[in-house]
């Protein structure tokens, strides 16, 4: 059994968000009618489902996004309070790991937030 626990929890998050990442960012695009075209009316049927279905998609990666940010900061605070027993090297590379990881979702909780299409 592994002892040293914060680095199993680390090193899923790193491969994890690997797949989950890309998931969130087209998950809202692949269920929508239109499959990420904003502009176009008929595949929707109104503009009304349009907004709908961009809010759905705005939703999903907001949400995303927010949870995996919160993961990230959880598995950093668990590496970091077993410092001692782990390391300064596995710390700071695990850690790093992270912080890249987390900074893909900040561009996708950005991307959600502050994208406001217009034809």
């Amino acid at each position: 059994m592994i002892k040293i626990r914060p680095i199993p929890a680390a090193l899923l998050y790193i491969l994890g968000s690997i797949l989950l990442g890309p998931t969130i960012f087209l998950a809202g695009y692949f269920i929508t009618p239109a499959n990420g075209d904003f502009c176009d009316i008929g595949a929707h049927g109104s503009r009304a489902q349009r907004d709908r279905d961009y809010a759905l998609i705005d939703t999903i990666q907001t949400t995303g996004a927010i949870v995996m940010l919160m993961l990230g900061a959880l598995a950093l605070a668990y590496l970091w309070r077993d410092l001692r027993r782990i390391g300064w090297l596995p710390t700071g590379v695990l850690s790093g790991g992270i912080l890249i990881m987390a900074s893909g979702y900040l561009l996708i909780l950005s991307a959600a937030l502050y994208g406001n299409p217009s034809c």
